[in-house]
């Protein structure tokens, strides 16, 4: 007999910091247990129903779901939905329960009593308050005598571990949550409860009996319907203006009849989205897209396999040709395998929002919603927050979390991985902490939103699922992606590209300075000056190729076109960066050895090499006689290794490949082949369309530097090293950056303002006021207001502080403007102005605002200081985090070019004994495990910063000559973690 009974009010995890009950946990507990039925209901929300739901019905047990309602005065109410009719009112309830409006008590009877009937049970021990109720089932723990307080854990065991729970939620450190924390809310007994609460069982059968409920059976797809002109069918439409869209390209683009390939593929690709019921999607798709491009919204070139559908070409959803390519639609959307399509559409990403604003308004705001993601709490979180509430000295917890070096392994195998760790573990003081820690790592924190998801729906979604307040208006599921097919929603993923950002910028700026209109499609594929630049390895701020490793490779590869772009970025991966020295060989000397000379149209494209997924699916539909969509399922099972599957399939590709005139070891070879390679095969649509992404930045960079540079930079302000990276590029490129002023450019082309951003005419960029540190837009608003009321402002000194006396301009942002060379349009340098600055400020304030400036003793004979290369350049660091005029590390290092000192931003994982040369901006100095001290040194150059590790052993020595802010010669060992290349201090080798 079980030790339990299927109790009612049961909170998980998805109850935030109020639960340690993980829905896992619980389904095993109820196993073990041997229940039948078992219980769900969070307080207020519904966010693991449907994983609850799947799981239970996986274990054979029957899920009863509900929703507690926990009010005010610490009462209860649970609604337990008997069918699907009351499940959508429920799922109403729990959404007008999460508004950003929060409902007060009598509001929330209201709710009940508008959407509650017989189709549910109400469980509560709230007193008269029966005519809200309507005539639901009401069963009022008052007079029945079930158990029905709240549990937040499974054993008593774990009533401390909860306590440090409710220490976290509560700020509370672990002393203080005892005291407080008195309770017992554990999963109780059935004979402790049999004697207080006999009715518990028999009652809770009773809903069992009654409740049938399954949320995943009989739902309709809930795709939103396109209306089209004239209420036409929707597949009538697509295909109209597919037709339309064929006709278009060939009529003015291509410039020659239509082929009879096109057709074929054409109807091929319209009679599958016939079949499966897609056309709406498709047009919903073409429909938002277009809205983007008629408001000038730049919209990617493709993402993911979309790339592959002529259908998505020709609705303009995409914009590159996939017969061109090779590209292939079965990759995209497969007859023998049907599943919803799914196109990704990149969007600049300051103006994603308006696009889904487009759908919110078109669709209706109960028919859109973003998606909930839930972030769980990773094990660096979780020993901080437990140290926290037990106290450990901080500088111990940074010590053990900066050992860590992947923060998403398992409890179990961060204990067996991390040596540092598992030592702390062992110690008796630390022993409670990694309890608690163990029990948080997988907890759900917080909610977040899916970086691209979006559903639209053809019903109001509260029919369909719980929701929530979002963002900026819009709603939210309640439940995370995973689940939302099962229901019958569709997901479409709109994504924000910040490439296509800079890229619109640089087409905006174009224009203003140049007067051409340039549309992006148009770009001449094929320019000799753009393939220069990056054959010759210039590739900082183009899409994908700007890492060390992809700029070697893409000198190496000597590419020339976009074919070779996009077979550089599939290769440049863990796996089949194993045959990128075939493939630059074979390319580069012209020779190329097949496995079967049947395969040169597929394979000699790549030298040989399969790259992509589609030369796998069309090896297979060559050789084996396969249809591209089985094609497509067997290279999806090689990739995932499904044994059981390859071997059947393998000798029906054998025998389809002998009858197709291969020889039995010639078939056997070519499968043994594309099986070892299949798994490192990446997808070639993806690839084409993210080439074109790389491919318009390198040739605008080729072209309009002025306006590329300026772009990139607007996009890393906030980051000193990236922006003094580029800014030392800019001046390869024979472009002159102007600093900061407090005067408006004059320029023909700029508007007589001062920008909050970086801008460019006539080979100039114009450095922004914003860059400097403490200068903020009140202060810029304020100067142009005074600009626009007193046209000559800036005519000298004594009208800018006449007319700027009480108008935000003090002390201390006038230093940083004279720093930064703001005041040199006055034609004094600045270091008299800044030698002046008592002076010019006794003058301001002496002059009087109500008598004539010419009337007035004026600021004139100002001491005039020699500005030295030395100075400009601590000034600029000072003000700007960066050098602008000459990096006094170029020369140091030119002037110690003895040691070899390599350049950061060139460093790569695994060198040893190399030198570098540069500035050390920050020691951070904590205790070791044996409670030694050791540092973390930032030190950059004048290419980039890293991050140096002094161990103890060293720092000892080391201690008092490494000095913040001063240059050094060190000699290093480097290595990669979390993906940024990081170093082991050796030595100092000398102070420079």
């Amino acid at each position: 007999m079980s030790n339990f009974i299927p109790l009612i009010n049961v909170r998980s995890v998805y109850n935030f910091q109020e639960s340690l009950i993980k829905i896992n946990d619980y389904i095993s507990f109820a196993k073990n247990e041997g229940f039948k039925h078992l219980f769900y209901c969070e307080n207020k929300t519904m966010y693991g129903v449907a994983e609850f739901f799947q799981k239970a019905l996986k274990e054979n047990i029957k899920p009863i779901i509900g929703l507690s309602i926990e009010l005010n005065d610490k009462k209860i109410i649970t609604l337990i939905p008997k069918n699907k009719e009351a499940y959508k009112y429920t799922c109403i309830i729990s959404s007008d329960l999460n508004e950003d409006v929060k409902l007060n008590d009598e509001e929330i009877f209201d709710l009940l009593k508008k959407y509650v009937d017989n189709n549910s049970f109400l469980i509560t021990n709230v007193d008269n308050k029966n005519e809200f109720f309507n005539n639901a089932e009401i069963i009022n723990t008052n007079d029945k005598k079930i158990f029905f307080n709240p549990i937040r854990y499974i054993s008593d065991d774990e009533q401390d571990l909860y306590k440090g729970l409710f220490a976290l939620k509560n700020n509370l450190t672990s002393t203080e949550a005892n005291k407080i924390y008195k309770i017992n809310e554990a999963y109780p007994y059935a004979d402790e409860i049999s004697q207080i609460f006999p009715n518990s069982e028999e009652i809770g059968k009773y809903i069992s009996d009654n409740v049938n409920l399954n949320i995943f059976e009989d739902n309709e797809k809930h795709m939103a319907k396109f209306i089209a002109p004239d209420n036409m069918p929707s597949f009538s439409y697509l295909k109209q203006k597919c037709l339309a869209g064929l006709q278009h390209y060939f009529k003015n683009v291509k410039h020659e009849p239509i082929k009879e390939e096109y057709i074929q593929r054409l109807n091929h690709e319209l009679s599958i989205i016939e079949k499966t019921g897609f056309a709406d999607y498709f047009l919903i798709v073409h429909d938002y897209v277009s809205f983007a491009r008629r408001n000038d919204i730049i919209v990617g070139p493709g993402r993911g396999s979309a790339a592959g559908s002529l259908v998505s070409f020709l609705l303009r959803i995409t914009t590159i040709d996939p017969i061109e390519y090779n590209l292939l639609f079965e990759r995209f959307l497969n007859p023998e395998r049907i599943t919803m399509p799914d196109i990704d559409i990149d969007f600049q990403d300051n103006r994603r929002d308006e696009v889904i604003e487009y759908l919110f308004e078109k669709y209706g705001k109960y028919n859109v919603a973003t998606i909930v993601t839930y972030q769980t709490i990773a094990f660096k979180s979780a020993f901080r927050d437990a140290c926290r509430i037990y106290q450990v000295d901080m500088n111990l917890v940074n010590l053990i979390t900066k050992s860590l070096t992947d923060d998403y392994l398992s409890f179990d195998e961060i204990l067996k991985t991390q040596k540092l760790i598992k030592e702390y573990s062992e110690k008796a003081e630390f022993k409670n902490i990694f309890k608690l820690v163990e029990k948080l790592i997988g907890c759900p924190r917080q909610t977040g939103t899916h970086a691209a998801g979006i559903i639209i729906s053809d019903t109001d979604l509260r029919n369909v699922l719980p929701i929530r307040q979002g963002l900026n208006g819009i709603y939210q599921t309640q439940f995370d992606m995973n689940y939302l097919e099962d229901i019958g929603l569709i997901k479409m993923d709109l994504l924000g590209l910040r490439n296509l950002t800079t890229l619109k910028e640089i087409l905006d700026l174009v224009k203003k300075n140049h007067n051409e209109d340039f549309t992006l499609s148009k770009i001449d594929l094929n320019d000799a000056k753009t393939f220069k630049i990056l054959r010759e390895g210039n590739t900082t701020g183009i899409f994908q190729l700007e890492s060390q490793g992809m700029t070697n490779l893409i000198i190496d590869m000597k590419v020339n076109n976009i074919n070779d772009i996009s077979a550089a970025s599939s290769l440049y991966r863990p796996g089949p960066q194993e045959m990128i020295p075939d493939y630059i060989n074979n390319k580069n000397n012209r020779r190329v050895s097949l496995i079967d000379k049947s395969l040169a149209n597929i394979l000699l494209p790549t030298y040989g090499v399969i790259v992509y997924q589609e030369q796998v699916m069309q090896i297979l539909q060559l050789v084996g006689n396969f249809s591209l969509g089985k094609a497509d399922i067997v290279r999806r099972a090689m990739g995932k290794k499904q044994i059981e599957y390859m071997m059947e399939v393998k000798d029906e590709f054998i025998n389809n490949a002998m009858a197709n005139n291969y020889s039995n070891e010639k078939a056997v070879a070519i499968w043994n082949w594309i099986e070892q390679f299949a798994k490192y095969g990446f997808n070639k649509s993806h690839a084409i369309a993210y080439s074109y992404i790389g491919y318009w930045l390198a040739w605008f960079k080729a072209h309009y530097p002025a306006e590329f540079y300026t772009a990139l930079l607007n996009g890393v302000v906030g980051n000193p090293s990236k922006t003094s990276r580029y800014i030392k590029e800019v001046k390869q490129f024979g472009i002159e950056v102007i600093k900061p002023s407090v005067k408006p450019a004059i320029s023909k082309k700029l508007e007589d303002k001062i920008k909050l951003n970086y801008t460019s005419s006539e080979n100039r960029i114009y450095m922004p006021l914003t860059l400097i540190k403490g200068i903020g837009r009140d202060f810029i608003a304020t100067l142009n207001k005074v600009y626009e009321e007193r046209s000559n402002l800036f005519d000298d000194l004594n009208n800018f502080f006449f007319y700027m006396k009480n108008k935000g301009l003090n002390e201390s942002n006038y230093t940083l403007l004279a720093k930064a060379g703001s005041f040199d349009c006055f034609g004094y340098n600045k270091s008299t102005m800044v030698a002046n600055k008592d002076f010019i400020f006794s003058a301001m304030m002496a002059f009087n605002e109500n008598i004539s400036l010419d009337k007035q003793t004026k600021i004139e004979n100002l001491f005039e200081e020699e500005l030295n290369e030395e100075v400009e350049s601590s000034y600029e660091k000072e003000v700007f985090g960066f050098y602008i005029s000459s990096n006094p590390l170029t020369k140091l290092k030119n002037e110690n070019a003895f040691f070899k000192p390599n350049d950061i931003i060139k460093l790569v994982e695994n060198m040893n004994d190399v030198n570098i040369i540069g500035q050390i901006s920050g020691i951070r100095v904590i205790k070791d495990k044996n409670q030694k001290n050791m540092a973390f040194v930032t030190v950059f150059d004048d290419t980039e910063s890293i991050d140096l590790t002094v161990f103890s052993s060293n720092f000892e020595n080391l201690q008092y000559d490494l000095v913040t802010n001063k240059n050094y010669v060190l000699k290093i060992r480097t290595q990669k973690y979390k993906n940024k290349i990081t170093g082991i201090l050796e030595s100092i080798v000398k102070p420079v």
